[in-house]
């Protein structure tokens, strides 16, 4: 009789365990950036600043300077060192003559709410009239916002299945003070 029960038993006890890892289960949310809906934070001749609407409690920093953008997100976007990081080619994260882009958060659930520790973002590129393509994983915490990853999303047919994986293998536990890391081929974009 109690071998007849001992699966049974075992797959209740498996329950809990399962429902935990599913609260902890990793997802993607998009929300689309578009500037002329964000709030102005700084205005210069040489390059404004700007706070958009992201995750709730996370706001998404903008500022462009030297043909060139700068994003970070949380709660102090624009204190964190990726408000201060960015491509070394002429870069944007709005395509053609745009002002929006897409920022794809990952993140897991806690206390019912989404809670992120990455973001990615693709930006495009610009070097000696060669145009290019990279998607940027940055790390994402409430305190913190640095770079993590570049990728070439032209030379990788996968970039943002490598981006993905970057983003839940590495950035949480990324060390912001360290220089981000260059993944999978490269040559087709300008980095």
């Amino acid at each position: 009789m109690k071998k007849k029960w001992a699966p049974l038993t075992a797959l209740l006890l498996t329950v809990p365990t399962l429902e935990a890892h599913a609260i902890q289960q990793v997802k993607s949310l998009y929300t689309v950036i578009d500037l002329d809906k964000c709030k102005t934070a700084a205005a210069h001749p040489d390059g404004n600043q700007w706070l958009c609407e992201g995750l709730p409690g996370y706001p998404v920093y903008i500022a462009e300077g030297d043909l060139r953008i700068y994003l970070s997100a949380g709660p102090k976007a624009a204190e964190t060192r990726a408000a201060k990081q960015t491509l070394a080619p002429f870069n944007t994260v709005f395509e053609g003559n745009s002002n929006r882009t897409t920022v794809e958060w990952r993140y897991i659930i806690r206390n019912e709410s989404p809670v992120p520790y990455a973001a990615i973002v693709r930006y495009f590129t610009t070097s000696d009239e060669k145009q290019g393509q990279v998607l940027v994983v940055t790390r994402i915490t409430n305190t913190e916002a640095c770079h993590v990853a570049y990728i070439d999303a032209l030379a990788n047919p996968d970039a943002i299945v490598m981006a993905r994986r970057i983003a839940d293998e590495q950035a949480r536990a990324f060390d912001c003070s360290s220089e981000p890391a260059r993944i999978g081929a490269s040559g087709k974009s300008p980095m």
